[in-house]
């Protein structure tokens, strides 16, 4: 049972807590926390039953207008602020010491142009891309920049950086480069 997880989404929910986690469990994955207080008693409640905390980024609601850092942007200053972001979200969870932090990659989604994305909801034009105007190349060169600096943070902060296909294009299952 020590990989189980419970996910608290917006809030640190005593409810949901108390009904979904079992002792013995690996820990908790927070997301888009709303309130300091709920921060506070993630680490307290962590601290108290000896569990792990994971973050599925950003754990703080409202630090950007987007949910995600858009760091394989094409716009150099979108890029910028999305590592700016990041940053900022590792210092404020130094303390926390999260054993992981998942994002969402790659971000901006880059979506085929064969398929109808119709109905996958986007709160932001600036969330995807098509392959057809986002090169190999640029795919291949960013992402190394991103993993790069991931393993950089990681280590520096101590946690496991994890990445969670959005959806899948052809970089990504056509080609070799994300064969480890």
């Amino acid at each position: 049972m020590n990989r189980f997880m419970i996910g608290q989404y917006g809030t640190f929910d005593y409810n949901k807590y108390h009904r979904d986690f079992v002792n013995g469990f690996y820990g908790v994955e927070a997301c888009l926390f709303g309130h300091e207080d709920d921060t506070v008693n993630l680490l307290q409640e962590s601290k108290k039953d000896g569990f792990r905390i994971g973050i599925h980024f950003p754990l703080r609601a409202g630090i950007t207008k987007l949910r995600d850092a858009l760091f394989l942007s094409m716009d150099e200053v979108t890029r910028a602020q999305a590592f700016t972001i990041i940053q900022q979200e590792l210092d404020y969870l130094s303390p926390i010491q999260p054993s992981y932090i998942l994002f969402h990659y790659p971000k901006p989604v880059i979506l085929d142009d064969r398929v109808d994305w119709s109905s996958w909801r986007f709160d932001d034009r600036s969330e995807y891309e098509y392959e057809s105007l986002y090169s190999y190349h640029a795919f291949q060169e960013k992402s190394d920049d991103l993993f790069e600096w991931l393993s950089c943070k990681g280590k520096e902060y101590n946690f496991t950086p994890v990445l969670e296909f959005d959806a899948l294009n052809k970089y990504i299952y056509q080609e070799e480069h994300l064969q480890f």
